[in-house]
């Protein structure tokens, strides 16, 4: 079996599975400033090579493969393009109101036997380019040895730099905020079910569940995973055909103060067939315990 290798580059780094590319990590692309610029993993590619995301699709740029967008933070957008506003009903730019999500250095690369694995540290950054929190994620990737795919853990700790930070989600009747995947083909029209029984895109939007698995239509899938150590957990989903999204604020804002500290932890896995309930529920038990 091939070795996990992390490897890096002028745009972040790359996970490769022997000669075969997995995924790409940007965390310092030059984007548009409407477009909240943030990390983002684009592109993952299943075992067998297939595509599952969609980056800068023509109509949503901002949304950028697997990615961690805030919509409200404090008065800034953290998530790129229009903000929702309820008094017209619509989606509209605001101008200087996109903030971004700013790299600042990879730290603890590690490499052993069981995979590949370093950290990062960013700063959120206001419309007005001020400070108003220090970010430090931790990224793990290992292979599976029961299932022909690869497991991913993704946490980050959040700690304000001001004396308090709002973050909430759209006001959009959708309410997305938090850790997203923008799917495209063959994962645009993707099958999702849920671990509380619910299948379909429909059905579990805005429902809580502590993983959500969606599956391509010509193979492969991948899982995301809510930690119970998370706050709100069982976390509430959001779901639509091309996307996945643990919806930490669907069911309203956090608050911290200076000094807090909001600790997030979740699970993805990517896989080379959809799996049965009992495999998923195996894998979280294992990786989420």
């Amino acid at each position: 079996m091939s070795a996990l290798r992390l490897q890096r580059n002028c745009l972040g780094f790359e996970v490769h599975d022997g000669n075969r590319l997995m995924t790409l990590y940007r965390a310092q692309e030059e984007l548009p400033r409407r477009e909240s610029p943030k990390p983002c993993f684009a592109p993952i590619y299943t075992p067998s090579n297939i595509l599952i995301t969609e980056y800068r699709p023509a109509d949503h740029a901002w949304h950028t493969g697997l990615y961690f967008g805030w919509v409200h933070a404090n008065e800034a957008n953290l998530w790129g393009g229009p903000w929702y506003l309820p008094e017209t009903g619509k989606y509209e730019y605001v101008e200087n109101s996109h903030g971004v999500q700013r790299h600042n250095a990879f730290t603890d690369e590690r490499t052993d036997p069981a995979g590949v694995s370093l950290k990062e540290r960013l700063t959120w950054m206001d419309q007005a380019d001020r400070p108003m929190a220090l970010e430090t994620r931790a990224y793990a990737f290992r292979k599976l040895t029961d299932l022909s795919g690869t497991f991913w853990t993704l946490s980050t700790e959040i700690q304000p730099t001001v004396d308090r930070l709002r973050i909430a989600s759209s006001q959009a009747p959708a309410r997305y905020s938090g850790l997203e995947l923008r799917m495209g083909p063959p994962f645009a029209d993707a099958m999702h079910s849920s671990s509380e029984g619910l299948v379909g895109h429909e059905n579990i939007m805005g429902t809580r569940a502590r993983w959500v698995c969606a599956a391509g239509a010509t193979g492969g899938a991948v899982i995301m995973m809510d930690h119970p150590q998370n706050p709100r957990h069982p976390v509430t989903w959001f779901t639509r055909k091309n996307l996945l999204g643990a919806g930490l604020l669907m069911s309203g804002p956090l608050e911290l103060k200076r000094g807090e500290i909001l600790k997030l932890r979740y699970g993805f896995a990517i896989l080379d067939r959809e799996p049965e309930t009992g495999e998923i529920e195996n894998l979280y038990k294992k990786e989420m315990a």
